[in-house]
């Protein structure tokens, strides 16, 4: 038995149109930025299976507001929030339950069960803050069927027992969990136990024994004494002339309401009480009753036969936990995520949490992930974690993409990249150009060199705005045309316009077939790399760029050379002939340096420089003999932000003035 879908309208910050949330898993991971109706989510859930008329109350403040609308001149308002529930085969024990109220799509298809609660609320004259009405209902028809007056029937208040909810909010206070009162843990895992009659008259007796030692003792009977004397000389009321002082009442229920955990040993010589953990303890101290009632009510359903055991567990348990991560150090998290997966893993439990963390987000399966965001219209969006199919080569490597860098999901902005330079030397250029990473919530993800259309379609889906920078790679094995044609195709791919991606510059549209073999153009002199490059900058249309010529850590070598000269070890550095003594050596050495840079034993570096070319020899020290990400932070750390804005290449600008643009719209 499980929740599958989840319908939210009117509710909140959900809008009026509403809002289907598709429930694919046992455990439900809501994420999403701050305010964006994760919690409205799971408080959707307790207004419909609340056990307490307090948790299942509708107030006009739930009822959504637009963001134009003025909320004094709204004189009536609906909302409803509405699930299914699907049942497996093997659940004998719950359909009896609900047979005559299961629903079916079509012939031979299995049955369904549609829960409903619908509110109304109205203005009057005579009363400014207006009147609520809400029901909860079992809708008789399919979904997407027409809904007639008998097509609802009222839920009756009995089967309230077979669904519950344990609402976990983001402030844990284990401490009223564990007292006997309405709502609590300790009161529902209590409330299981059959106590016998014969046992609560033994147990008053004994309480009424300690009562009469204790005033049995002279000093005792001084205390008592002086208490009533004086109380009888501030009134003169004959119904309250005695007073008895004693231990907390001598009823069964009143002993129950006393009852409390301590802590032990604890380095000290005194227990402690649950208020004196502290807050990560006492979260996690929370988490343990929650597994403890839904561990005790297996145990007890399992002897349900036995003369002691009260009533059965519920046939579905829903935990709703905000912010698990709250208070836990990171390392806990694991554990936590753990346990909540074995629960989700029994017959009879469902688990739904909210996070917006990261250390949350990555022990979550993608496929179980709904993304929430808020529109420019001020409502709640909720999307699913857009993956390849299982059948798709690339599905395995986009989810254990996405599952490494879940820092995408919270992300205003994403810069895709090929490696790790490109983080390094992103997060110095930030404060270079004054766009503050953390500040503009901006994640880098060096996802670019595979399977990238999946990427890009998963940050469309949740509507999260990305640039990407890729290698150019001129003259290596795949690049340059190569490059350009990867591009193209991922573009197409990924969903684009077809035709407006292949739009040449004369207007017409590029074919098929030139596209199949764009690879093997020539690229031998300054007029091919005038055509390649023109592609370049048609694809930073698309918020694709490239470094060029090669790659960016030799975009930054040609363009701070002397910077990267410098950083190097004492006597360190590569050997370079002399070029005015050793002229066949450097020419030997630059040639090795060319190969070994452009990956070929062909290699022969004809669209590049004179310069660049000996910057290779360079390169090869720094970038394939020595760790990327260690040069950049040693050369950037060692530069000042005028000196890197001085010859700023001219593609970061670019990204740069672009990226600025893209933060304005969100």
């Amino acid at each position: 038995m499980k929740i599958s879908t989840l319908k939210i309208k009117g509710f909140r910050s959900f809008g009026l149109d509403g809002v289907n949330i598709p429930i694919d898993e046992k455990l439900v991971g809501f994420i999403g930025l701050n305010s964006a109706g994760k919690t409205t989510s799971l408080e959707a859930l307790r207004k419909l299976f609340g056990q307490s008329l307090a948790d299942r109350e509708i107030f006009r403040q739930d009822f959504h507001v637009g963001k134009e609308e003025k909320p004094d001149e709204i004189t009536e308002r609906f909302l409803s929030i509405e699930v299914r529930i699907d049942f497996a085969e093997n659940e004998k024990e719950a359909i009896p339950h609900f047979f005559s109220d299961m629903v079916v799509d079509e012939e031979n298809e299995n049955p369904y069960l549609r829960l409903r609660l619908e509110a109304t609320w109205k203005r009057f004259d005579f009363e400014p803050e207006g009147e609520v009405d809400y029901k909860i209902y079992f809708i008789k028809v399919a979904e997407g069927a027409s809904e007639e007056e008998d097509s609802k029937q009222i839920f009756p208040n009995h089967f309230r027992r077979l669904i519950q909810i344990i609402y976990v909010p983001a402030i844990r206070r284990p401490a009223e969990q564990l007292k006997y009162v309405s709502g609590s843990i300790l009161f529902r895992v209590l409330k299981k136990i059959k106590w016998d009659d014969s046992f609560k008259t033994e147990f008053d007796g004994k309480i009424e024994k300690i009562n009469d030692a204790f005033r049995g003792l002279s000093e005792f009977s001084t205390v008592q004494t002086s208490i009533t004397e004086f109380w009888q000389q501030f009134h003169k009321d004959e119904r309250y002339k005695d007073t008895t002082l004693g231990f907390g009442g001598s009823d069964f229920d009143s002993i129950l309401k006393k009852l409390e955990i301590s802590f032990s040993p604890t380095g000290t010589h005194k227990t402690y009480k649950i208020d004196e953990l502290g807050e990560g303890y006492r979260s996690l101290f929370y988490l343990t009753l929650v597994c403890a009632l839904l561990d005790i009510e297996e145990k007890l359903a399992e002897n349900e036969d036995e003369e002691n055991i009260g009533i059965n567990r519920p046939l579905l348990t829903i935990l709703a936990i905000e912010e698990p991560e709250n208070h836990i150090a990171p390392q806990l998290l694991g554990r936590v995520i753990k346990i909540l997966k074995t629960i989700a893993g029994k017959d009879n439990s469902q688990v739904f949490l909210s996070s917006h963390t990261p250390a949350i987000v990555k022990r979550l399966n993608p496929e179980s992930i709904l993304h929430f965001r808020i529109t420019e219209k001020y409502e709640t969006e909720v999307n699913k974690i857009l993956l390849p199919e299982k059948t798709n080569e690339a599905y395995k490597y986009v989810k254990e993409a996405v599952h490494n860098y879940p820092e995408l999901y919270f992300a205003r902005l994403v810069v895709i990249g090929e490696g790790d330079s490109e983080e390094v030397i992103f997060n110095r250029l930030m404060d270079v150009m004054e766009v503050d990473f953390d500040d503009n919530i901006i994640t880098f993800a060096p996802l670019g060199h595979r399977f990238v259309n999946h990427i890009w379609k998963l940050l469309e889906t949740l509507h999260i705005p990305y640039v990407t920078l890729l290698d150019l790679d001129i003259e290596r094995e795949g690049g340059g045309w190569g490059r350009i044609k990867y591009a193209l195709k991922q573009l197409i791919i990924s969903g684009k316009d077809k035709n407006e991606v292949l739009l040449l510059n004369d207007g017409g549209i590029m074919s098929d077939a030139n596209l199949e073999i764009m690879h093997k153009r020539e690229l031998k002199d300054s007029r091919d790399l005038k055509q390649l490059l023109l592609w370049v900058e048609r694809l930073e249309y698309f918020n694709v760029y490239y470094s060029s010529p090669l790659d960016l850590d030799f975009l930054m070598l040609t363009h701070y050379p002397e910077f990267y000269k410098k950083a190097i070890p004492k006597n360190g550095g590569p050997q370079i002939p002399d070029e005015t003594k050793e002229i066949e050596k450097l020419k030997e050495k630059v040639t090795a340096s060319i190969q070994a840079t452009l990956k070929s034993e062909k290699a022969t570096a004809d669209t590049y420089s004179e310069d660049e070319k000996k910057l290779m020899i360079w390169y090869n020290y720094h970038f394939l003999g020595r760790g990327k990400p260690t040069t950049h932070i040693q050369v950037l750390s060692s530069m000042t932000d005028e000196e890197i804005r001085s010859n700023l290449p001219k593609v970061f600008t670019e990204m740069f003035n672009h990226i600025s643009s893209l933060l304005i719209t969100q």
